[in-house]
């Protein structure tokens, strides 16, 4: 994820029609349920979040930890330290950052400086380094290709920037992809329906303010991955996070500088056809849960009139949760977070969302930790 996001303490083509706001959300959901302190030496500082077979992951830079908790009770279980980076002299150079576990296993990728390293969660053990880079730079954000066993992160911050794709049954490098023009990577999905990966990436000269790229597996399993298509998407300044709902469908979420417009758009994923444009941006992750059915959208850079304070001196945000119907492609609800609240996770199962906040948010989210909400 790009600029100061990482909280490491550096410290349908119509809108919806009616849209809950406020603690309780009245019929839209989600509300609150609790908060799962976590505490550190060092300020407070947090990044991607994942769910999985019941565990909820956590990349927690201060305290150099992957933190897992148990999705149901919602208690923190373990912290794994892996030599991590920790809070760095810039979020780029910090770690760990992306969570990425591979479901039916007790493995988890995690992005860190230099390197994508692979924890087994039950001896709690690092098992796995496996090098990326030698220049000081984290990997960063991963995703999952079931199909062919393959995770791909993204090191959006390299000069150039570059994804890796490695085989995760041997852990180690099929290819790497350098994208010279880019300026910065962000969220991956695989897209099993159509076999591909689908990227969000910061700007291309064609698609300076951003585009979603498509990358065939077969040229990843062939060790010569290519970008197929480049979406160029209409009304979405810097794309950001990104979930892959029903159908077609692919969420967006726009996360511009400052003075710009504050959108989330759903596409159709297979050729950029613009579905739905809603007043909502400033998010970073955001997830899909096919459970309930909705997409969750952590707009830790939100403001309320939809007008980005990123970049702005002294910039203040209004932290919130938004969340979408999946079938109708309408906004139902925003519900405020705590500061910094740019990650979040679904735990279908449980009925859970997990958001992280860090210090000074309010009385509603004391301390430091996880804000838990109902999905509906």
């Amino acid at each position: 994820m790009k600029r100061a996001y990482f909280a490491f303490a550096m410290m349908s083509l119509t809108a919806a029609a009616a849209v809950a706001w406020g603690a309780d959300a009245a019929g839209g959901g989600p509300k609150l349920i609790t908060t799962i302190p976590v505490t550190s030496e060092k300020p407070f500082g947090f990044d991607i979040s994942a769910a999985s077979d019941g565990n909820y992951y956590l990349a927690d830079g201060a305290n150099g930890t992957l933190d897992v908790f148990d999705a149901t009770t919602m208690q923190l279980r373990d912290r794994i330290k892996a030599d991590f980076a920790g809070i760095g002299p810039t979020h780029e150079k910090s770690g760990p950052s992306g969570v990425l576990p591979i479901p039916g296993t007790s493995q988890v990728y995690v992005g860190d400086v230099n390197a994508v390293k692979v924890i087994d969660v039950a001896s709690k053990q690092l098992v796995k380094r496996i090098e990326v880079s030698s220049s000081g730079i984290r990997a960063d954000e991963g995703c999952l290709d079931p199909k062919h066993h393959i995770a791909m992160f993204s090191s959006g911050a390299e000069q150039p920037p570059f994804v890796t794709f490695i085989n995760t049954d041997t852990q180690s490098v099929i290819a790497k992809m350098p994208l010279a023009d880019s300026t910065g990577l962000e969220a991956c999905e695989f897209d099993s329906k159509n076999d591909n990966f689908v990227l969000n990436n910061d700007g291309m000269k064609a698609n300076p303010k951003g585009e979603v790229d498509l990358i065939p597996a077969k040229s990843v399993l062939e060790a010569k991955p290519v970008i197929q298509a480049a979406l160029k998407l209409k009304g979405c300044d810097s794309p950001s996070g990104l979930a892959l709902g029903p159908g077609n469908d692919a969420l967006i979420g726009c996360d511009p500088d400052e003075g710009g417009k504050q959108t989330t758009l759903i596409i159709d994923r297979t050729n950029g056809t613009p579905l739905a444009q809603l007043p909502f941006g400033g998010a970073d992750e955001v997830a899909y849960d096919p459970v309930s059915n909705r997409y969750f959208l952590a707009g830790g850079h939100h403001s309320t009139d939809n007008v980005s304070r990123v970049g702005a001196k002294d910039a203040k945000f209004d932290p919130a949760l938004g969340i979408i119907d999946a079938s109708t492609r309408n906004l139902v609800a925003i519900v405020p977070t705590g500061k910094f609240s740019h990650s979040v996770a679904v735990d279908g199962a449980s009925h859970h969302v997990f958001v992280p906040y860090g210090a000074g948010s309010s009385a509603q989210f004391p301390g430091t930790g996880v804000a838990v909400f109902a999905t509906e």
